[in-house]
């Protein structure tokens, strides 16, 4: 199966339009998310748009604002709502009259705050504690008080982003209002560009910690429930029809809260919303307009999980042959439940879905490892839209695809079983449950009518396994006789073999130990030739002979090298049909291995503390973690000395700007500071040559954003420093002592320690290297 992107079109939930009819309030109690929203509900809430025309008039931006550009660090770097609960309590309890003052709102929200974070923290838990559109507005005359812009609010006759704008500046945060396109309630995943370029709307950058952050006010206190388009009929769920057809509504605003979009980290905010001025979209490199209407509809817990879509990545794909497959993984698979609702667009394709048609059991769900492959096959030409769901303890839209199936296959046939979230194939959770499979990995399984195929798993645990040898007419009593299931101690075999061609599932159930039921955890889709019947033919092509030798030789190669030449030969072995007699499912272990590996060996040549943590949390996690141990071992090794780094530069990253300031002013400091600042800047890597003035060392002491001293050394690897800086450095050690640093300057005292304790550091690597290389060689 397989589908290639296309021009334009269909549905998603998500913000709606400016005039919809307002509800009343959730509630006014918002601190962090509450639980409840993460759950999923047909009404769940979708995002708004502002205004396009306003009666109040503020700037976008003002003079002498920072440039736009990409924020040194994420936002889990510098928030942390735990630690701001105090000033979160303090904002939701202020009285009601100080709406009515600018200066006296924005005194009482930030005279305790510590830093501009937490002042931007207070002003966005304020507004979105504000009961704007059930508010009292009688005795308001005008628009000069925060109430007066609320009474606007609520008459959408002003924005959030607007509000938000003003509150930021009363309080000295700068803040911007960008214009852009945002994909909200009105949007349907794969709508052609014109359609996107309708959905207009704005929403905020401030200016914190060193970097512009993303606030959407509008989306992160408010929301539309009950809004449809009205151009799909809801075609299967889970595998089970439904046949509901979608009436049109433009739904109705509540207050929701929704932290995800507040300081959002700007490569996940592009799939929401694209600014017209494509600096603002605060990416080092922006995305252009085409990029932004074809992706994938995505939403929130798509990065929440880490799901990476591995098929074609566009929100707009055509059907080949009748059939298409989007295929996904995530970060770590464990306790993760992903399903599927299939949509059919009676508007776009013309007409009503078939009432003679059965529409359940059409999407095939294959799971291998932490890989889903979602491959549905079209009952009648038409515009359909998949919508990924899932989670952990929770169901949320993940993300959508629109598939224009121009064609079918004659007489398609329902699968003759479907296992719901369980999928086909055996997967971590097949392990869990305590069963391992030995002899076939992937589910789906190519049969020949005339031979048994058989079927080997090994038990990790003391339970009892039933097998059911499925079929979409045949019933599975009639079936029974073509599946012989033998259990000896821990081993399972199973021999099936089909009465005639077509489709069957064999289906196994484990019955935990003290348990009475049996649970579904794990399943094969058994397929035979059906339609035209090809010629059997003993021999094969040249072609054939060469990709089952690539497939053999580039499965036993060592290391990664080879891994995209063994992806693009398995694929061949698919794409020509053949046969497997074990090399495609060994290929397929080995593609699966190499990748695990390659991605802890880039992180390990990365050396990024983030980036490391998730490899290795996933290679803990991988089917062939006792092959990873070595790197695993290596990437820990990494990861412990990049801790160790962070830890000794912690009193550095803790220094306030005034001790960097007193150090850059002084206009000839004593020989020990000027030694230890100029040893510093050489262990960062600067070259001797430029270090030799004082007023050298001054202007790289004043350079700010991601070339600032304090995020150099937050930065800082050993792995880059050369033996003879090494040297040089420690011979000033040799030269001064802590005591007499200290004395001389606070800050040169803490400079001092973060060289002392990096070359340590550096020592204890040269030694851990040298034992390495004395190990090899043994």
């Amino acid at each position: 199966m397989g589908c290639s992107s296309s021009s334009p079109d269909t549905n998603n939930n998500q913000p709606v339009a400016k005039k919809s009819p307002k509800a009343k309030s959730s509630g006014s109690n918002v601190g962090a998310e509450n639980e409840t929203n993460r759950k999923r509900e047909n009404n769940h809430p979708e995002l708004k748009q502002e205004p396009e025309i306003e009666d109040v008039d503020v700037p976008k931006t003002e003079h002498g604002y920072p440039v736009a550009k990409e924020p040194p660090d994420r936002k889990a770097d510098i928030f942390n709502p735990q630690k701001l609960k105090g000033v979160e309590a303090r904002a939701r309890a202020a009285p009601d009259n100080l709406a009515d003052s600018y200066e006296e709102l924005i005194a009482y929200l930030t005279s305790e705050c510590k830093n501009d974070v937490e002042k931007v923290r207070a002003l966005f838990i304020w507004m979105a504690n504000q009961e704007i559109d059930d508010g009292n507005y009688s005795n308001v005359t005008g628009s000069d008080t925060p109430r007066g812009i609320m009474k606007l609010m609520k008459d959408n006759r002003a924005s959030y982003s607007s509000f938000f704008a003003l509150l930021c500046r009363k309080a000295g945060i700068q803040c911007v209002i960008i214009d852009g396109y945002a994909k909200s309630a009105g949007y349907k995943v794969g709508d052609s560009d014109d359609d996107v370029k309708k959905l207009n709307n704005s929403w905020n950058a401030v200016y914190v910690a060193g970097g512009w952050r993303i606030v959407f006010p509008l989306w992160a206190c408010s929301a539309v429930v009950g809004h449809s388009t009205g151009v799909y009929t809801k075609v299967e769920v889970k595998g089970k029809a439904v046949r509901e057809k979608e009436v049109e509504s433009s739904g109705k605003t509540i207050k929701h809260f929704n932290d995800y979009y507040f300081f959002t980290d700007p490569e996940m905010f592009i799939f929401d919303a694209f600014a017209k001025d494509k600096r603002w979209q605060l990416l080092n490199r922006p995305w252009d307009f085409a990029k932004y209407c074809d992706i994938p509809y995505v939403r929130r817990y798509y990065f929440d999980e880490k799901v990476d879509i591995r098929s074609k990545f566009s929100g707009r794909l055509v059907a080949k042959d009748g059939e298409c497959h989007i295929e996904i993984s995530c970060g770590d698979p464990r306790g993760i439940t992903l399903d599927y609702e299939l949509y059919y667009n009676h508007v776009e394709s013309g007409r009503e879905i078939s009432s003679s048609l059965q529409l359940n059991n059409f999407v095939f769900l294959n799971r291998t490892g932490s890989r889903w492959d979602f491959g549905i096959r079209f009952p009648e030409t038409g515009v359909y839209k998949l919508q990924i769901v899932g989670g952990k303890g929770y169901e949320g839209d993940m993300c959508a695809f629109k598939i224009r199936a121009d064609e079918v296959k004659d007489d398609v046939k329902p699968l003759p079983f479907n296992p719901g979230k369980v999928g086909y194939g055996p997967t971590m959770d097949t392990e869990l449950a305590g069963i391992k499979a030995i002899s076939h990995k992937s589910g789906l399984v190519k049969m020949n009518i005339k031979k048994h195929m058989e079927f080997n798993f090994k038990l990790t645990k003391d339970i009892v396994v039933r097998t059911e040898l499925l079929h979409s007419t045949i019933s599975k009593e009639e079936l029974q006789q073509y599946c012989v299931t033998t259990q000896r101690n821990r081993n399972v075999h199973v021999a099936v073999n089909v009465p005639e061609e077509g489709e069957y599932a064999l289906a196994l159930h484990a019955q935990q130990k003290n348990h009475s039921d049996y649970d579904n955890v794990c399943n094969y889709l058994l397929t035979s030739e059906t339609g035209k019947k090809k010629r059997q033919r003993k021999w094969e092509t040249p072609q054939e002979k060469k990709t089952r030798r690539n497939v053999t030789d580039l499965s036993k190669t060592r290391g990664t090298k080879n891994l995209s030449e063994l992806e693009s030969e398995i694929e061949r072995f698919h794409k020509l049909d053949m046969e497997d007699k074990g090399e495609l499912a060994k290929a397929e272990d080995a593609l699966e291995y190499k990748k695990d590996r390659k991605e802890l060996e880039d992180a390990m040549n990365r050396r990024h503390l983030e980036t490391l943590e998730k490899a290795i949390a996933r290679g803990e996690k991988s089917r062939f973690r006792d092959k990873l141990t070595k790197q695993l071992d290596e990437a820990k090794d990494i990861r412990e000395h990049l801790l160790h780094l962070n830890k000794i530069a912690h009193d550095i990253l803790e220094m306030k700007q005034p001790t960097i300031s007193e150090l850059r002013s002084y206009k000839i400091p004593q020989p020990i500071i000027q030694d230890i600042m100029r040893a510093t800047f050489l262990m960062l890597g600067e070259r001797r040559a430029d270090l030799e003035d004082w007023e050298d060392l001054q202007v790289l002491m004043g350079r700010l954003g991601k070339d600032s001293m304090i995020r150099r050394v937050k930065q800082f690897d050993t792995v880059s420093v050369q033996s003879s800086v090494q040297k040089e450095v420690e011979k000033m050690l040799d030269e001064h002592s802590e005591i007499d640093a200290r004395k001389a300057s606070a800050g040169a005292g803490t400079f001092y320690v973060w060289l002392r304790d990096v070359c340590i550091a550096l020592g204890q690597q040269d030694q851990h290297n040298g034992t390495q290389v004395t190990e090899e060689g043994a």
